[in-house]
């Protein structure tokens, strides 16, 4: 009897191994048909399709780290979490799923617990190229300039051409301090991929900071050409456009800034400089009220919007504005100035000599600073 069963299950191995054999060739069918249906947006029948090849392979690893991604597209992080757990249960040393596992919990917000994985990602695999570059970024989020030059740098080792190290690395570098290099890495992100709006965006930043207006602006009208909604940049090309002279092309780029973001406080403010340069002074009024309701501790403004209210002959709300400004900001050397100058104007010589004294003695501007000592010696006064 024994040899009977025996008989049977040797007879029966062959039919089952190519059980198995149709069971995973259908399981990678399925598979394929879901990353099919990913790549095209269709999110739920990828789903279909991904827990249909598991259903008919269990122990196919890459089909859960691939569920995992579309359930955290769809949105369902907590299922993506054990999607990517079941696959490091069946095999613990899956460097991939390491590192999907590191991406999935720093979008939660746990940053240690991603840290953890993306470096275990790389110990078992140490060619993986991004999980590098995203720990790179990960690390430089937290503060860890020196971690994310090192991480960013052993990615694009690995892989020059990595346009998000290259970026990562550049984002680290200028944060350091290092702007010629930071530049240097944002160029060969965008040599590997002119269109990669964030690299281009921050070169034009980093050559804004340097003080090269022109390349700059290039660099921004090539990413208003790449995507005409990015409202920063219409911003920061406004203001550039404003700070060397050409108003009216800074008021346009401002309030294509305002239509795509109403509640964008900086573009209000910078729409109401270009208005007062421009003698709207009444819309620059209005501008710069519309910053302050948007940002409530807006210092600037309030010291522009006195400048601005002083122009208009309104005198009384132009030195509460100053006050203001002041008591946020009690170092602040324009709000100050302007005060002082009112003061003086109105004959009020003792008040306007100690808003002097204080700007000389705890001001934020050296110009208004030496403005205010040859004040206080035409008028007589000790500084």
């Amino acid at each position: 009897m024994a040899y009977f069963f025996l008989f049977l299950f040797l007879a029966g191995t062959p039919y089952l191994h190519a059980q198995a054999r149709d069971s995973a060739a259908a399981a990678a069918v399925a598979h394929e048909n879901g990353k099919a249906r990913f790549a095209q947006g269709d999110i739920e029948g990828a789903l279909l399709a991904y827990r249909h090849a598991l259903k008919l392979d269990p122990q196919r690893i890459p089909a859960y780290l691939d569920l995992g991604l579309a359930l955290y597209q769809r949105g369902d992080g907590e299922a993506a979490l054990v999607a990517f757990r079941t696959a490091l249960r069946l095999d613990p040393e899956h460097a991939p799923a390491h590192m999907y596992l590191g991406a999935l919990l720093y979008s939660q917000r746990d940053i240690e617990g991603g840290i953890r994985a993306y470096r275990r990602a790389i110990r078992l695999d140490p060619s993986l190229v991004q999980a590098y570059s995203d720990l790179g970024g990960i690390l430089f989020d937290r503060g860890d300039l020196a971690g994310a030059i090192a991480a960013s740098n052993r990615a694009v080792g690995l892989d020059p051409e990595h346009v998000l190290a290259r970026y990562n690395l550049g984002l680290a570098l200028q944060k350091q301090g290092d702007g010629k290099a930071a530049i240097q890495s944002f160029r060969r992100a965008l040599e590997a991929d002119s269109t990669y709006v964030p690299a281009r965006y921050s070169l034009a930043l980093a050559l804004h900071e340097k003080g090269d207006g022109t390349a700059a602006i290039a660099q921004y009208r090539q990413v208003i050409r790449l995507n005409p909604k990015h409202t920063s940049t219409h911003n920061n090309l406004g203001y550039l456009l404003y700070s060397r002279g050409d108003v009216i092309g800074a008021i346009e780029l401002l309030r294509r800034a305002i239509s795509l973001d109403p509640n964008y406080a900086q573009a209000h403010f910078n729409l109401g400089l270009a208005l007062k340069k421009q003698g709207e002074i009444d819309g620059a009024i209005i501008s710069f009220r519309t910053a302050l309701r948007l940002h409530p501790g807006y210092v600037r403004a309030y010291n522009h919007l006195g400048a601005a209210l002083y122009a208009r002959g309104n005198i009384l709300a132009a030195v509460q504005t100053y006050q203001q400004a002041l008591r946020l900001k009690p170092d602040y050397a324009g709000p100050r100035f302007g005060l002082a100058t009112i003061l003086q104007q109105q004959g009020n010589e003792a008040a306007a000599v100690q808003q002097y004294r204080t700007l000389v003695r705890s001001g934020d501007d050296e110009h208004l600073q030496q403005m205010a000592r040859q004040i206080l010696r035409a008028l007589g006064a000790e500084l």
